[in-house]
């Protein structure tokens, strides 16, 4: 008994030893502890920087633009820093993979599913769909542009109210509000009310989910047994209650539209989707369209949507209060393209450079998406001269790109100006990639570019943003989550006449 007892102890520890022990071609990076491998050196990082993507381009300047990673028991996480290494790396098929860890798969119902981390076969199909139905739908086109103009006039209509009785305290969620129901209505054909507590409910959660959460998958990937152990202080309990409350809230609205829908008339995306449930369903071949995926679906361009653009938004805001110089610029530029008036659609986005330089400028130095979303390897390769073997979890780092003081020159300066030419023309920076790069570029790209553009517009068209007297300049860094979140402040929205 105790003779095979010992067997088991010295197996087991050989087996740690060997996990720990570093392959020749591995990528560089702190050595490490048995078992939790490097989970306590990002931990210790992320303290002293407050931001996960901090402590990646602080791993890079130690080790260089491959770093390799061990946390806990879950494959090795490769962070890839630096324009050149971030190209190769998401322009490679072989990196086009998503991880497969407990935690890609408790946000879909225990499997895979959706668009945001699914790969092979699935994914081709489900991303084809949707972006040929978004297109149908008015993604990009005069129907979507309509869609979000009307809900930016009712949020500058909502704003002039709020800024009669003083400072405004959540413009935020305010501004998340109106980005919710633009989507939404693509999505679902419906707006919300904006009493109806099921949107301060389903905003709410989303934000739990997005705050609470990193892109490298957390404790629960890491260490995933202890869901089991520790469910509450692990993080468990609550995201899965989240996770929970968001699949009911979508799978509800699905349910609706199967009671409501008319055969050959479709009213949004959903509609859409079913009616390819039919026709899958009415042949022989074997199918990815179901309605798990249908949630799934909904959920990925939803949850990332809202989060991504009104973040941007908030950023803008948050960069114009405390630059009034740069924010006067933009209200000649528009008082000089729209007038009072005009309505800000997308035909008039080439005639306002400094706007898009000011955009561009936020989202370089915002890095709401600091990192792309994790790639997994799919087959065994080389990059830069380290071996990545497969299902081996990559993160493109996008902040070093955006950050990198040898070609912007002056990175922690807010300087529109960098993106606007010799003729006063804007320009495009192959360095500004805030959207990533390759097949895993983000499928929302133009919807989220236009909705910044006419939102933005919109509320500078109407009001100056400042800060109330005696409020401490905002520290704009922002708050730390899967994405990054701009900083809260008290704003007065002054009408413009």
């Amino acid at each position: 008994m105790w003779f095979i007892i010992l067997c088991l102890v010295i197996t087991f520890t050989i087996k740690i030893l060997l996990d720990w022990r570093r392959p020749p071609m591995f990528p560089p990076g702190p050595r490490g502890l048995p078992i939790l491998g490097n989970i306590l050196d990002v931990k210790r990082l992320v303290d002293e920087t407050k931001f996960y993507s901090y402590a990646w381009c602080r791993l890079a300047d130690i080790y260089g633009p491959i770093v390799g990673l061990k946390l806990g028991i879950a494959e090795p996480l490769v962070i890839v820093s630096g324009k050149d290494a971030v190209i190769e790396m998401m322009n490679r098929p072989q990196f086009d993979g998503r991880p497969n860890g407990f935690v890609h798969k408790l946000r879909t119902g225990g499997e895979r599913r959706g668009v945001l981390f699914t790969d092979g076969d699935i994914w081709r199909d489900q991303r084809r769909f949707v972006l040929r139905t978004l297109k149908e739908f008015g993604f990009g086109n005069v129907t979507m542009e309509d869609i979000i103009l009307n809900d930016a006039a009712s949020l500058t209509t909502m704003i002039e109210s709020l800024a009669k009785s003083g400072p405004i305290t959540n413009l935020y969620n305010i501004t998340s509000i109106a980005v919710l129901n633009s989507l939404w209505t693509l999505l679902a054909g419906s707006r919300f009310d904006l009493e109806n507590p099921k949107l301060t409910e389903v905003l709410s959660v989303l934000n739990g989910i997005i705050r609470n959460t990193n892109v490298t998958g957390g404790i629960l990937t890491h260490l995933p047994f202890l869901r089991y152990i520790i469910p509450g202080l692990s993080g468990f309990t609550a995201l899965n209650q989240r996770l929970t409350r968001l699949w009911q809230f979508i799978g509800s609205e699905i349910t609706k539209h199967k009671q409501t829908r008319a055969h050959g008339e479709f009213r949004d995306f959903i509609d859409v989707y079913l009616a390819e449930m039919d026709t899958k369903q009415s042949t022989s071949t074997v199918s990815s369209f179901d309605e798990n995926q249908l949630i799934s679906v909904v959920k990925d361009l939803f949850s990332a949507g809202v989060e991504t653009t009104n973040n941007t938004i908030g950023f803008i805001i948050a960069y114009l209060i405390v630059k009034q110089d740069v924010q006067r610029k933009v209200h000649e530029e528009i008082d000089r393209v729209l007038g009072k008036e005009l309505l800000p659609r997308v035909v008039y986005k080439n005639r306002m450079p400094y706007l898009n330089a000011t955009i561009a400028e936020v989202m370089r130095l915002s890095n709401v998406g600091p990192t792309s979303i994790p790639h997994r390897a799919t087959a065994d390769s080389i990059l830069l001269g380290y071996e990545i073997k497969k299902n081996y979890t990559l993160l493109a780092n996008l902040r070093s790109v955006h950050m990198d003081e040898q070609h912007w020159g002056d990175p922690q300066i807010f300087r529109p100006e960098r993106f606007i030419n010799d003729q006063g023309e804007y320009i495009e920076d192959p360095w500004l990639i805030p959207f990533g790069l390759g097949h895993r570029k983000c499928l929302g790209e133009v919807l989220a570019r236009n909705s910044v553009f006419l939102f933005t517009a919109s509320l500078l068209q109407k009001f100056q943003f400042v800060l109330p007297q005696g409020h401490p300049e905002p520290i704009l860094d922002g708050v730390d989550g899967f994405t990054i979140a701009p900083p809260h402040l008290s704003v007065i929205a002054i009408k413009r006449k």
